[in-house]
């Protein structure tokens, strides 16, 4: 079928569609210089990226500005109820589209949500398979048949390319790939500025201040945080209406007298969340500094580490410096390295995407190597971004170690030379870093803590006491508490509780109030602490503490 859309903008893809532009359009415009130098084009086009980044509409674009029909391929159209059915459906594509071409109109086959049509080939789903093979048999004939067709062009389309089948991605068939990356902000700010172009905007709208709080947001995400403001707005206008009579009068003038304001575009990013983010379940809700008592220094670092390469990218070039590409938080366990790299990324406004060694290890060969190329190229899209892999010494501890323990330690080395081999391609990416935790710190594989990887390494010990009475008034802040209660002296009686000790030494003494009467606790007093000071029992013992402070000393020898 011949597709006639009209595209809408594509702010924010001019590096993906001068790749376009030359697969499509140098064929036509250079056909004899070609063959002077007995070159070939290449015979295929994989775009990838995120949902709603713009990629179908890119390649519709693309080919309007040419002068190129565009035959697009679904799998809704190709996969029917009967065998051999599926393949029929995609040998019509193929003959109309030949025969399009050979008349001498140069043709685009699109396959979009390529994914879906071709999915990589498994016993177990023998249908899928034999299209698969039928199309692999299909683009081969094509290209074999190259001179007599005409300008045939094959286009793919997915949101994944590890999960099309990878014969497709050969030479001969979709050879060239093309990332097709989400808006930089001041693509963002464009953007935003065509799709609000036709709204009665207030004039505290500031744009530019929306594009940068809305890293890894899509075309379509943004277009989508306009309309909500818009909705946002009448909203609020409907909800003043007192009765329906001024309800039908704001009706009938149409809303003419209505403006969007920040407010409303602040509320629409409130309730609009990054497709990408939608399509992860990896993420987790940050939170902030003021929810973390103490650590102060630690704090200071994360923040130079995270925050001053972005505000300050300007004065980093300047000056030569290369911001860190990985971070690793260790210390003893329970003192609240998963909570600082959250609010890290909370007060940096990245985006936080975590992984643990539950989502690598898999039953198959492979799979969590996978996974973790996804997470860093979701990561590159969603920039600046923060990839946290929490306790990373159970996914990729010591080759020698492991190898002597047997187990899991092929799988570990394969997911650690992923890692290894991913963390070195960040160096041609911005904006993306990689923060580790591990209690463990000693049993890292060496070349994880090589400059370049997790080249910033932060000791987060056991808070002291000025940091556990910061923690006691961050967990007892909500609690109605009698004026006997001294925080300053439980701090001092609390050597070498963690914070998760002190907030649960917190609920402890909550708990205690309510023991002696539901309706008549009131307060939380001196005493209630002090039973809850009885059973309390620091969770770190000596050795633990010793560990991470002999990791420390020789890292700082």
């Amino acid at each position: 079928m011949v597709t006639e859309v009209a595209p809408p903008s594509l702010a924010g893809l001019s590096s993906a569609r001068v790749c376009c532009e030359e697969l499509l359009g140098w064929p036509l415009l250079y056909e004899s210089e070609r063959k002077s130098l007995g070159a070939n084009w290449p015979r295929g086009l994989l775009l990838y990226g995120p949902p709603g980044c713009g990629k179908t509409a890119l390649v519709h674009a693309v080919a309007e500005s040419l002068g190129i029909t565009v035959h697009k391929v679904s799998a809704s159209n190709i996969y029917g109820a009967f065998t051999g059915e599926s393949e029929k459906h995609l040998r019509e594509v193929f003959d109309k589209a030949r025969a399009h071409a050979a008349s001498g109109q140069p043709t685009v086959l699109f396959f979009d949500d390529l994914e879906s049509l071709a999915p990589k080939r498994d016993a177990n789903r023998p249908h899928e398979a034999r299209v698969v093979a039928q199309l692999l048999t299909l683009l081969d004939g094509a290209a074999s048949d190259a001179g007599a067709q005409g300008h045939l062009t094959f286009v793919g389309a997915t949101t994944d390319p590890n999960s099309i089948d990878p014969a497709l991605r050969r030479l001969g068939r979709l050879d060239q790939e093309v990332a097709v990356a989400l808006p930089t902000s001041d693509e963002r700010e464009g953007i935003l500025s065509i799709h609000s172009r036709a709204l009665p905007l207030a004039a505290d709208v500031d744009l530019h201040e929306i594009a940068s709080k809305c890293h890894g947001y899509s075309g379509a995400d943004l277009a989508a945080v306009t309309r909500e403001a818009a909705l946002h707005a009448m909203q609020a206008a409907v909800a003043s209406t007192s009765s329906p009579e001024s309800l039908d009068s704001i009706l009938k003038s149409d809303f003419q007298h209505l403006q969007i304001t920040q407010s409303d575009f602040i509320a629409a990013l409130r309730k609009v969340c990054p497709s990408l983010s939608r399509a992860s379940d990896v993420t987790l809700d940050t939170v902030s500094w003021h929810d973390i008592g103490g650590y102060k220094d630690v704090k200071e670092r994360l923040h130079q580490a995270l925050e001053w390469p972005i505000k300050h990218a300007a004065a980093f070039k300047r000056l030569g410096l290369h911001a860190p590409r990985g971070v690793l938080l260790y210390g003893p366990p329970g003192c609240s390295k998963t909570s600082l790299a959250r609010a890290a990324a909370g007060a940096s406004g990245m985006r936080l995407q975590v992984l643990s060694g539950a989502q690598l290890f898999s039953m198959y060969v492979g799979e969590g190597e996978g996974i973790l190329r996804t997470a860093f190229q979701r990561s590159r899209m969603t920039a600046p971004s923060i990839l946290f892999i929490d306790e990373i010494d159970a996914i990729v501890g010591g080759r020698a170690e492991e190898s002597s323990s047997g187990g899991s330690s092929d799988a570990s080395t394969r997911i650690l030379s992923t890692l290894l081999t991913e963390m070195d391609g960040l160096e041609s990416s911005t904006g993306v870093l990689v923060l580790a935790a591990t209690n463990r710190p000693h049993v890292l594989d060496a070349a994880l803590l090589r400059p370049g990887r997790l080249d910033l390494l932060l000791y987060v010990p056991p808070p002291d006491v000025h940091g556990r009475l910061d923690i006691l008034r961050v967990h007892s802040r909500g609690m109605p508490l009698a004026e006997d209660v001294d925080l300053q002296a439980l701090a001092q009686r609390t050597d070498t509780f963690t914070g998760a000790d002190l907030a649960s030494l917190c609920q402890e003494a909550a708990l205690m109030a309510l023991r002696e009467g539901m309706d008549m606790a009131r307060e939380v007093n001196k005493r209630h602490f002090e039973s809850a000071l009885a059973v309390a029992r620091p969770s770190l013992s000596a050795a633990q503490i010793r560990m991470s402070e002999e990791f420390r000393d020789t890292r700082l020898r």
